[in-house]
Formats: structure tokens, C-alpha cells, sequence
């Protein structure tokens, strides 16, 4: 059921990744690459809005099984279209918006047929499945597309991006929908509007929207090794393989952090876990070796951060929550929002200042809002974590 989730992550994979090596190695400069995976990751924070849809007519295996399709062939055809980068860009969007979707078919399904007791497992293969293929796919798009004629490398990779969907085929459907579009989407904004004025919810909404641990340079990496020396095997290797590993490692460590310390605090400490390594790439030479170990740093905090916000929201939410799914629905929009932001900014600042002002950009903006976060949080009493959390929703 976790594994089922897979597509999501080759999309995201190959934005996030493969997207800049090909693109770099084209002669497309970082700058540009970034406003196009700015726009191109934009519909993780506002295509929740069309999720609704998932709750009319057919089942949510129907609607991510087609969902998936239409990704998979956008991505397909968007690895045809790397010499017209404005037609790339929006059909690349397009395909992120209908990924968005399956998406939030898949995880609103598996609360319909799994029990309260395997929670955790299905979170845990989720977050195992989108990490691991997110690394894996930058690596097999950059080897198809170098050793394949283009039409045979697209209709590979957008196979690939649909083959797991096979995996829903032995899910249980969960009950069919019942009501019709209009009730459905007047339901979701009344219940959008009773969730934003829950002040838990407003306090992650600012933590989550702020650029305090959005980690945007995960989206540069890729498109960045040529400053540092690196080969494309060099860049493939360490923003694929390596950071799956790492990011992987980084959500482990994270379950000891998120449950000895408060959630809130964590996930923007990690932040700074992040801002170490951006300190170092700025103090020491441009060579492969720094680029790689402070890649691999930067992607392991990164983890702890995953996390960190997947216990943060669960908290905020709490349990017996009517609006669970729409309240999770806006937290997780709220946190891609910053992604998108810090990748277009940052990469305009790499355009005007280099890669230095590129990683001080970062850097900076981290430890100011999220030091900042941390002071109001403590000032107003809500530095403790759990037990305030609690008492908000109690109140």
C-alpha cells in the first residue's frame, strides 16, 4: 500500500533531479532551470483545491490509476520537448498538478482499508517509496535519455512512471462516493474556511509557509555540480543514489528527535542542520569532494525534517478530527509553498550574484525566520511542543 505511492516520488524525482542535469547539460543556465522547477512544482501547494473531485462518481482507485496516467505521459512527453522550455514548463506543470491528485487519491484511500495499528507501516513504506524513487528515477532518466533514440526514452520512462499503479489492482476499494460536485466543493471550502481559523492550524500555516526549513536548494543541487567540478556520473550518482540514502537515514534519525524533543522545534532546527552544510559549501573550494559530502549533509537534515512535519501535522490535527482531511490537505499545501518560492528566488540570485549569493540567500533566510519562529513561539507560550498543542486544541 505504501509502495503503491511510487509515482509520486519518480515525478518529483525527475524535477527535482534528473530536470536539472539534462537541462544543464544543454546549456540552460541555473537560474532558468530553477524559475522552471519553481513553476513546475507550483501545483503542490494550490492543486489540493482540485481534490475534491476524488469524492464524485468514481472510486479513488479509478481516479489515481488515471491521475498517474496523465503524469506519466506528460513526463513523457516533456523529455521531447527540451528545446522549447516554455512548452516543457507547462506541460510539466500540468503533469505535477494531475500528480498532486493521485496523490491525495492514494492517501485518502489507504485510511479506508487499513487498520488504526498499521499506520506506521504504510507511512513508513510511503516515505521509503517516494525517497527511493525519486533517487532511483534521476538515475535511470539520465542513462535512458543519453543511450535511447528520444521517443523510445520517453515512452520508457512514462511506462515506468505508471507501472506501480499495478500495485493498486490489490488494495481493497474503499466505499464508492456518493454525492455530487457541487455539494462536494461547497463542503470543502466551508471546510477550508472552519479549518483556517483554528489557531493551531494558523500557527502551522506560518511555520509551514515561512522559509524556515523548505530545504529549496534540494532543487539545485542537481544543476549545480558543474560549479564544483563534478562530472554528470558525479552529479547523477550523488543527487540520486546518494541522496536517497541519505534523506532516508535523515527520517529515521528523525523519529528519535520528533519523540524526545517538541515537533515544532525540530523541524526547524533541522533548518539549521541544513544551514551548516550550506556554511561549509560557502568556506570551502569548489571541488567535488565538498559539493558531495555537503549534498549529502544538506539531504540528511532533510530527512529529519520529513519527519519532523509529518508528526508536527499529525499533532496540529489531532485525533477525532472531523476536518483531518482537509486540515492535513492545507498544512502540506502551506509547506511545498516555500519550496516553490526559495527555488525562484535563489536561482534569480545565482543569475545576478553567483552560487555564493545563491547559498548565502538561503543561509540567511533560514536562520532569520526561522530564529524568529522560535523567539514569538517561546514569547507567546508555545514552545513546549505536545502538551501545548493539546491545549490549543482543547481551548
Amino acid at each position: 500500500m505504501g509502495l503503491a505511492i511510487a509515482p509520486l516520488g519518480l515525478y518529483y524525482g525527475f524535477i527535482s533531479t534528473a530536470m536539472g542535469i539534462l537541462l544543464r547539460s544543454r546549456g540552460v543556465s541555473v537560474g532558468r532551470i530553477d524559475a522552471i522547477s519553481a513553476i513546475a512544482f507550483s501545483p503542490t501547494f494550490w492543486a489540493f483545491l482540485l481534490c475534491p473531485i476524488l469524492d464524485v462518481r468514481f472510486s479513488k482507485r479509478a481516479y489515481a490509476v488515471f491521475f498517474a496516467a496523465v503524469a506519466a505521459l506528460c513526463l513523457g512527453l516533456s523529455t521531447l520537448l527540451t528545446g522549447n522550455l516554455t512548452a516543457f514548463t507547462v506541460v510539466l506543470t500540468i503533469g505535477c498538478a494531475a500528480m498532486v491528485i493521485f496523490g491525495n487519491a492514494h492517501q485518502g484511500w489507504m485510511p479506508d482499508v487499513i487498520d488504526d495499528s498499521h499506520y506506521s507501516h504504510v507511512g513508513a513504506t510511503t516515505n521509503v517509496a517516494n525517497l527511493g524513487a525519486a533517487g532511483a528515477f534521476a538515475v535511470l532518466t539520465v542513462f535512458v535519455i543519453r543511450h535511447l533514440p528520444p521517443v523510445p526514452a520517453a515512452f520508457l520512462l512514462a511506462l515506468a512512471v505508471l507501472a506501480p499503479t499495478v500495485l493498486l489492482f490489490f488494495i481493497p476499494l474503499p466505499a464508492a462516493p456518493t454525492r455530487g460536485v457541487a455539494e462536494v466543493f461547497s463542503t470543502f471550502f466551508c471546510d477550508l474556511y472552519a479549518v483556517c481559523r483554528r489557531r493551531d492550524c494558523i500557527i502551522g500555516l506560518i511555520c509551514f509557509a515561512a522559509p524556515t526549513a523548505c530545504f529549496a536548494l534540494t532543487n539545485s543541487f542537481s544543476s549545480l555540480g558543474s560549479d564544483f567540478g563534478a562530472s554528470e556520473q558525479q552529479v547523477t550518482a550523488i543527487n540520486g543514489t546518494g541522496v536517497a540514502i541519505a534523506c532516508s537515514l535523515g527520517c529515521l534519525l528523525g523519529i528519535w528527535f520528533a519523540g524526545r524533543f517538541p515537533r515544532r522545534n525540530v523541524y526547524i532546527l533541522a533548518g539549521f542542520g541544513g544551514v551548516c552544510a550550506v556554511g561549509i559549501l560557502l568556506v570551502t573550494p569548489h571541488i567535488f569532494v565538498w559539493y558531495a559530502g555537503c549534498v549529502l549533509a544538506y539531504n540528511l537534515f532533510q530527512g529529519v525534517n520529513y519527519t519532523a512535519f509529518s508528526s508536527f501535522c499529525y499533532e496540529i490535527v489531532g485525533p477525532t478530527n472531523p476536518l483531518a482531511g482537509t486540515q492535513m490537505a492545507l498544512l502540506a499545501a502551506a509547506a511545498n509553498l516555500p519550496i516553490s518560492y526559495m527555488t525562484a528566488i535563489e536561482g534569480s540570485v545565482h543569475s545576478r550574484y553567483g552560487i555564493n549569493g545563491m547559498l548565502m540567500v538561503d543561509g540567511i533566510s533560514t536562520i532569520l525566520v526561522g530564529g524568529t519562529l522560535l523567539l514569538v513561539l517561546q514569547r507567546i507560550g508555545l514552545g513546549s511542543g505536545r502538551q501545548d498543542s493539546r491545549a490549543v486544541a482543547a481551548g
